[in-house]
């Protein structure tokens, strides 16, 4: 088996709400990060994976607390859309611009 060739990521801080009035996708809802990875999975076979980050869960490693770093320096509003460690949207965004921004940087070969 092929290791994947994007590895796509959503940051999300579940204790942190930068919109107030139910703006976009939940990333907190394990529901919505298990349709967002059937979806990766469906459309880029093996060709691209989906992790999921949440800032407030405790985990103390080097790439959290980088993340952590970034959004309070930058005042970036999660949730955060890595593809390949690079960071693509910084905010709200559903599966669709996911799976846009996915196919974006398959074209351009990153």
């Amino acid at each position: 088996m092929t290791e994947a060739t994007i590895t796509v990521s959503i940051i999300n801080e579940s204790s942190r709400r930068d919109c107030d009035a139910g703006c976009g996708m939940d990333w907190s809802s394990p529901d919505a990060v298990a349709l967002a990875t059937r979806q990766i999975k469906d459309r880029f076979g093996n060709e691209a994976r989906l992790e999921y980050l949440d800032l407030a869960s405790g985990t103390d490693d080097r790439q959290v607390n980088e993340w952590r770093g970034a959004i309070r320096e930058r005042s970036l509003s999660v949730p955060l859309l890595l593809i390949n460690g690079r960071l693509r949207i910084a905010g709200q965004f559903d599966i669709r611009r996911m799976i846009d921004a996915v196919e974006a940087e398959m074209e351009i070969g990153t």
